[in-house]
């Protein structure tokens, strides 16, 4: 049986990744800060290969405990492992608080550096691994109102494309999905005024989906929804002030 760890898994696009996989008849860990909503999972008869527990991805020793008791319930195994575990803050840089921006670099960069780390040595120890990192749409181009958010998916994006590459010789497949806003409690946390352009229609269900065929397919990575696949192609084009404009155009700013 194939086995799969996923951050963040309590609720949205964590728990839709985990339903999905569990669906087709792995052994999924959900793990998140909230272990509680986690542990009541498991009384989903879906999840009746599962196992469930506490990890902070920002604290190494959590992470590696966390890890440690996942791949004792597969036999060492760890075919797949999802950072999906993140935190938004949107509104004008200049009046957000300390403990949002810290937040975000927090989990968004050093808990998915951490869980990647740390992760290694299961993967590479395991056939046909793979590191599935949840980006977003926002790395394309910065932006405005979500400036500390979005920097951080440039971050995910950059460590995707540098792993992809250092761990090939492993056979660990390193890839990333973007999606847009989705409909879930984080993706409603934009600010008012992104929200007048940018619509949130796209469903966890269709980025878990997505993550299931970038597992089976082993894709470089996967721009989600066509609005954002149109956006990604036309701002590789322009040169970089009318990237500028087209962003502010699609945001509103």
């Amino acid at each position: 049986m194939k086995a799969i760890f996923i951050t963040g898994a309590g609720r949205g696009i964590g728990l839709a990744i985990a339903q999905k996989f569990a669906a087709t008849g792995w052994l999924v860990g959900l793990y998140d800060i909230n272990e509680d909503v986690c542990k009541e999972h498991l009384k989903n008869p879906l999840f009746h290969n599962a196992v469930a527990g506490f990890c902070d991805v920002t604290d190494s020793s959590s992470v590696a405990s966390a890890l440690t008791a996942f791949t004792e319930a597969s036999r060492g195994q760890l075919h797949v492992v999802v950072n999906n575990a993140g935190v938004l803050s949107a509104g004008d840089f200049s009046e957000m608080s300390a403990a949002n921006i810290n937040a975000m670099i927090a989990v968004n960069i050093g808990g998915l550096t951490t869980v990647s780390h740390l992760a290694f040595p299961y993967l590479r120890d395991t056939p046909d691994a793979v590191l599935l990192n949840l980006c977003s749409a926002s790395s394309i181009h910065g932006i405005p109102w979500l400036g500390v958010y979005s920097a951080s998916k440039f971050y995910v994006d950059g460590l995707t494309q540098a792993l992809a590459i250092e761990w090939r010789d492993h056979d660990i497949h390193v890839t990333s999905l973007k999606p847009p806003p989705i409909n879930t409690a984080m993706g409603h946390q934009l600010d008012s005024r992104h929200t007048e352009k940018m619509s949130i229609s796209m469903q966890a269900e269709q980025v878990a989906d997505a993550a299931f065929s970038a597992v089976i397919e082993r894709r470089p990575h996967r721009i989600l929804g066509r609005s954002t696949l149109a956006w990604y192609t036309i701002n590789g084009l322009l040169p970089a002030s009318l990237r500028s404009r087209l962003t502010r155009y699609i945001t509103g700013a």
